[in-house]
């Protein structure tokens, strides 16, 4: 395992910590391969049901997805997400070593997956498809989760697919805010934000990331995103991670990738927990709000 420990006292002094070459990039580029797949299939999809008349298949993985969007006239990032998309190659991904090595050394040795995970293809916005994750307004991600959560230490994993600037929309975070309270959100177009009277009064760190990189964000550190302002799609995973041993504060299946106390998950059983959970229809709160 690598030694991290200046990664873990930056991210706890801070509230989040940039590393860049944490995920070997070619691992990332088996992971896009299979979101290529995953884009092929619905692009069949969406010319078998008339929707498309155009496959887009020559254009490259980070404008293919912006074009067939476009031209169905509808977001398609729930099609690539989770738990839409729950294929071998995400599942793999999950437990890279290099951060996974990371992680441990955040929450320590028995690591949870939370299910709160996102795929994002932030379109650009000269496209003017309504799509939720084309903006990523000022938010905790501790406050989305219930409040069984508060005193658990829930780490996000930002990773871009692809280099991250200031122009596509990269992260902005407000350092040294994650000692503070969780905040009021209210809901918006983007999905939950700050509520006006409570934001960061300063300006945020635009945080520029090259694939292979990571950002480490805690659940109580306000952070968001801009607009993509370029003519490609910036893709980026949003994964977060906590102590298994400690409640996640989202009543979905998870799974236990890295333990000295227990079998980690298997695929079946990961696939099996998200059968079993579509299968459920009872009213369940899945949000603090």
């Amino acid at each position: 395992m690598n030694d991290f420990h200046d990664l873990a006292d930056t991210f706890h002094r801070e509230g989040f910590a940039a590393a860049p070459d944490i995920i070997d990039r070619s691992h990332i580029d088996c992971l896009i391969t299979d979101f290529e797949s995953v884009i092929d299939g619905l692009a069949q999809d969406l010319m078998d049901d008339g929707s498309i008349s155009e496959s887009y298949e020559s254009e490259p993985f980070d404008a293919r997805i912006a074009h067939l969007s476009r031209a169905a006239g509808r977001s398609l990032q729930s099609q690539v997400s989770f738990p839409t998309n729950l294929s071998q190659a995400i599942f793999k991904f999950l437990h890279d070593d290099g951060l996974l090595d990371a992680i441990e050394s955040l929450v320590g040795p028995e690591i949870y997956c939370n299910p709160t995970q996102h795929v994002r293809p932030k379109l650009p916005d000269s496209m003017e498809v309504s799509d939720w994750s084309g903006r990523s307004p000022v938010h905790q991600d501790a406050a989305v989760l219930l409040p069984e959560a508060d005193q658990t230490l829930v780490v996000t994993s930002w990773i871009p697919l692809v280099d991250a600037t200031r122009k596509n929309g990269t992260l902005n975070v407000y350092p040294k805010r994650h000692e503070g309270p969780i905040l009021p959100h209210e809901r918006c177009p983007y999905g939950w934000t700050v509520t006006e009277s409570e934001n960061p009064p300063e300006e945020p760190l635009t945080i520029e990331m090259e694939k292979g990189g990571v950002i480490f964000i805690h659940g109580r550190t306000p952070h968001g995103s801009g607009p993509n302002r370029t003519e490609r799609v910036r893709w980026s995973l949003d994964l977060r991670w906590h102590d298994a041993r400690k409640p996640g504060g989202r009543p979905l299946p998870g799974m236990l990738v890295r333990s000295r106390e227990h079998d980690v998950t298997t695929y079946d059983q990961w696939l099996s927990a998200w059968e079993t959970a579509r299968r459920d229809t009872r009213p369940r709160k899945m949000y603090r709000w």
